[in-house]
């Protein structure tokens, strides 16, 4: 039997105000020589691989547009994200840390306050974007969202 298979991700975007809008989005992947590459989907990338960062992408589309309903000023969000899948493909776990960094446009220099309850709602909704819900059952998913 074959060792799991690790995936592993990072993903940036910046935002633009008003709005919050991404103005610059970027994925990587950890190829197996330990390098970061540049993603962009493309027929000849591995269905696999696009299924993942399909995933990615549903979750941080959550969290920017339940961030900015929030009134969240959004300036960077990173990202680091972890799949596992068993010997055969099938997904095991999902991990994701997404650090939310706030934009300081009042002049003080302190970035604003973020209540936990606007935390929750926004990791509870990254949950019901349609590739999360999806995913099989048994799936161990983890999500984290910290402001900064």
């Amino acid at each position: 039997m074959t060792s799991p298979r690790q995936f592993q991700f990072r993903l940036q975007s910046e935002h633009q105000h008003p709005g919050g809008t991404s103005s610059d989005l970027t994925v990587q992947w950890l190829n197996p020589e330990g390098s970061w590459e540049p993603q962009q989907l493309s027929l000849t990338m591995p269905g696999f691989r696009i299924y993942l960062i399909s995933l990615l992408l549903c979750q941080h589309h959550y969290l920017v547009a339940n961030a900015l309903e929030r009134e969240l000023p959004l300036q960077r969000v990173e990202t680091e994200f972890g799949v596992t899948a068993a010997d055969n493909w099938i997904l095991q776990s999902v991990r994701g840390r997404f650090r939310v960094i706030l934009n300081v446009a009042d002049g003080t220099g302190q970035s604003p306050q973020v209540a936990q309850t606007d935390l929750d709602y926004i990791k509870e909704r990254m949950q019901a974007c349609p590739v999360s819900r999806n995913l099989p059952p048994g799936v161990d998913k983890f999500t984290a969202v910290d402001v900064t």
